[in-house]
């Protein structure tokens, strides 16, 4: 709520200072820039002498007179600026600065403005700087109002005293608000002014250590980035065990029977990843000699993860349990079972080639192409012997190398054949053994095959231009590599560091992209039986755990559930966790439609898929993480379409709100004073700072990083330490995680516009939080934000 500003109060002085300031500024930027005597362009026109006029008059006004003349000088100032014959004003008009300090030097006070242009013409006391790269702008981002200040400036040392620090909101040409140490000033609608208290005045605040299973708070003010509520909490933000806290629809989950595939859908927030952890060590529990630390493996999408939840398990007492990456697994698994194969890797191949890499045809047509190996082989040994056709036959339960194997050992033992007819029967056998494990050769062959492809892609998304583009892609990785490059005497040209250039990182040859190891992997299986490398000791694993599987393809999951062991030969017994959120995508080119779509594909038969595997899909509905508040702006970001269910959340707590500001230095200067508070109140509070693109990641970190906001830091990709501080990074590497605080940036409709796939990145970043969301927009904010609060900047569950 806010009071009315009364007259003659504290309050009344700074917004009459601030209009009165804005006026002389309004004044000055409307005349344009100086001629070339250094002097106003002034006299030119009735219009000039009237600004400078009404300048003068707002100098001299009375508190309470000013709000006329305000008004009077936003309209001249707009008009001049429409007819300014072409000539640019300074700075705009409209925006022309976000922050006030004023300076005491040597007894001697100047005002100056914070902007994202620079313009200064001290006869009119008109000092506006550029927040980027004035120094002068240091000193509002170090030092708090009342501060004693010392810097250098252009080789100069310069101090004194910061008499007044306000950041201020100006947009299409009206001053909107003010902050202050003194408080915070809202202009109404009607134009009058009030004082935020209670629930306006912008805080972040009361979260410091929630994210593991957080209490309710009492809501507190509008814009306050946090309270301090106590120092007994956790400063290690990674995942926490909370054995003692597992609900009830948890620990049926977690106590489901070995066998099967338990699928868990999980909202964010809701614990599918702890219950999958805490799953691992109930099996281990109930059965310490199959589930053996070593026999079971936890997969995850990011190293951020396996950071995040390794601690999980040996704090439950389950010490040794692998957390792998499911690229890092692939790549690892690949190489020990092909060995002889290329060691390198595309950096970024083309989306589209991805895409077809990871459709779930391709589960079906690597089957079929290993049974038209089977056949061409049968073609092969009819000519020369039906027993031999028999015994090929006989041995089809096998995987095409072990039928080989045992059509090798049946030559040796009968002995009725004709020599003859031995020696040829010999002579396909050696032959289709060296070809049939060759399971790189496949991958070759099968995707520069447009036959094949067509045929295997028909009736689906896939078209015939995508085929052609995979096939003139695979023809790139086939490529001899390029040499690096050497000079007319043959030698190796070196960089400056005196190392060897060597060919060009994006030239495909020789290396193989990511989606390509799950796609062999698949072919070792089907033609070895199992994930068997060159040395015959088959990868095996006795229960395989798989988190935000909805990122991850039918062929990826398929691999993992056939590398899992199928007690007496049944694959109904084999024991299999997943772990997912349908709502959080985050990997859109993996045809993830739904949990009974990928139980389907991942259930063909073939030569070393022995059948279908039962699977349960229970959903945990009530998120613990985040309060009502985000969930239900999670769910509005999403759609009906996309969240059918009503969210349910542990508790209510604060209040969602939208920080609308003019440019990202406005923005910046905000948040500059919220994240320095909250973490001079909460220093062991975790807030993430998230953008749509790294670059503006980049550009947030380094304004905050003026700002000297303490524990600062710019995570890229997966360098989250998770310990307290401010963390910067964009929505791509945050799935899976969670902070006490959220300020999700760049919320505008250009960062975010209305498609499937920006509603599920929003909604992965804003469920991030675990207490406290803000959203901050500098431009028009995205049409994803619910029309309440765009209109009134705060969300309640009320």
């Amino acid at each position: 709520m806010g009071n009315e500003v009364e007259k003659d109060s504290a309050g009344a002085r700074i917004i009459a200072e601030e209009e009165r300031l804005y006026g002389q500024v309004q004044a000055r930027v409307a005349l344009g820039e100086e001629d070339d005597s250094g002097r106003p362009q002034v006299g030119a026109s009735d219009l000039d002498v009237d600004l400078l006029s009404l300048r003068d008059q707002i100098a001299e006004a009375r508190g309470e007179d000013l709000p006329p003349l305000i008004e009077q000088m936003t309209r001249l100032a707009a008009l001049k600026a429409r007819l300014g014959g072409g000539r640019s004003l300074p700075v705009d008009i409209t925006s022309p600065y976000f922050a006030h300090m004023r300076l005491k030097e040597h007894g001697k006070p100047r005002d100056v403005m914070i902007g994202k242009r620079g313009f200064i013409d001290r006869q009119s006391n008109v000092q506006i700087v550029d927040w980027r790269n004035a120094p002068i702008s240091r000193i509002y981002y170090r030092y708090e109002e009342g501060d004693d200040y010392e810097e250098e400036i252009a080789g100069r040392r310069v101090d004194g005293v910061v008499d007044v620090r306000r950041n201020v909101s100006i947009a299409k040409g009206n001053l909107r608000r003010i902050g202050s140490p003194q408080g915070t000033y809202l202009k109404s609608a009607t134009g009058g002014w009030v004082e935020a208290v209670g629930t306006l005045a912008p805080v972040l605040h009361g979260g410091m250590g929630k994210a593991a299973r957080p209490v309710a708070a009492t809501p507190a003010a509008k814009g306050k980035l946090g309270i301090h509520h106590g120092s007994a909490v956790r400063a290690d933000k990674s995942l926490p065990e909370i054995a003692a806290l597992i609900d009830k629809e948890q620990f049926e989950l977690i106590t489901q029977p070995s066998s099967g595939i338990v699928v868990i859908q999980g909202g964010a927030g809701s614990g599918k990843t702890t219950v999958a952890l805490h799953r691992v060590a109930y099996l281990n529990f109930q059965d310490a000699r199959r589930f053996n630390t070593r026999n079971v493996l936890f997969v995850v999408p990011t190293q951020s993860l396996v950071r995040y939840v390794s601690g999980v398990l040996p704090a439950l007492g389950v010490s040794g349990v692998p957390v792998v990456t499911y690229t890092g697994w692939a790549r690892s698994t690949r190489m020990r079972c092909l060995p002889d194969a290329p060691m390198k890797y595309n950096v970024d191949p083309p989306e589209n080639v991805s895409r077809v890499k990871k459709h779930p045809a391709l589960l079906g047509m690597l089957v079929a192409w290993v049974t038209r190996q089977a056949a061409e082989i049968e073609a092969e040994l009819a000519p020369h012997s039906p027993a031999a056709v028999a015994e090929w036959q006989r041995l089809a339960r096998r995987s095409l190398v072990s039928r080989l194997s045992g059509l090798s050992s049946w030559l040796k033992k009968t002995a009725e054949l004709e020599p003859s007819v031995r020696v040829a029967l010999e002579g396909i056998t050696k032959r289709w053994k060296k070809r049939a494990d060759d399971c790189v050769l496949d991958w070759a062959e099968l995707f520069t095959d447009a036959t094949f492809l067509r045929d295997g892609f028909a009736g689906t998304d896939v078209t015939a231009k995508d085929i052609d583009r995979v096939i003139a892609w695979v023809k790139k990785q086939l490529a001899k590599p390029e040499k690096g490059p050497v000079d007319d005497d043959g030698n190796a040209i070196v960089d400056s560091q005196g190392k060897a250039v060597g060919p060009d990182d994006d030239d495909p040859a020789g290396r193989f992209d990511d989606e390509d190891d799950p796609i062999m992997l698949r072919l070792v299986q089907l033609k070895r039986g199992g994930l068997v490398p060159p040395t015959g000791d088959e990868m095996m694993w006795e229960h395989v755990a798989i988190d935000e599987a909805q990122d991850r393809s039918a062929l990826e999951t398929k691999v993992l559930v056939e590398a899992v062991r199928a007690p007496d030969g049944d694959p109904s017994k084999r024991s299999i966790t997943i772990a997912g959120d349908t709502a959080q995508r985050l990997v859109f080119d993996n045809n993830f439609n739904g949990w009974a779509e990928l139980l389907e594909a991942i259930s063909d038969t073939g030569p070393a898929a022995r059948g279908a595997q039962p699977a349960i899909v229970r959903p945990l509905k009530l998120s613990y993480r985040s309060t009502a508040e985000v969930m239900m702006l999670a769910r509005e970001i999403l759609g009906p379409e996309l969240a059918p269910d009503e969210p349910v959340a542990a508790r209510p707590g604060e209040p969602v709100e939208l920080h609308e500001f003019g440019d990202l230095g406005e923005a910046v200067a905000f948040l500059g004073d919220a994240l320095r508070n909250l973490m001079n109140r909460e220093p062991t509070a975790s807030c993430a700072v998230i953008s749509r693109h790294p670059e503006q990641a980049d550009a947030y970190f380094e304004g905050l990083r003026r700002a000297e906001v303490p524990a600062l830091r710019r995570v890229k990709r997966d360098e989250f330490n998770f310990q307290p501080g401010v963390d910067v990074t964009d929505v791509t590497h945050v799935k899976g995680l969670e902070f006490d605080y959220v300020v999700m940036v760049d919320v505008n409709d250009t960062s975010y516009p209305d498609q499937h796939w920006a509603r599920h990145m929003l909604h992965i970043g804003v469920t991030r939080a675990a207490h406290q969301l803000w959203m901050v927009s500098t431009a028009e904010p995205s049409k994803l934000v619910p029309t309440a609060l765009r209109d009134g900047g705060r969300m309640t569950v009320a």
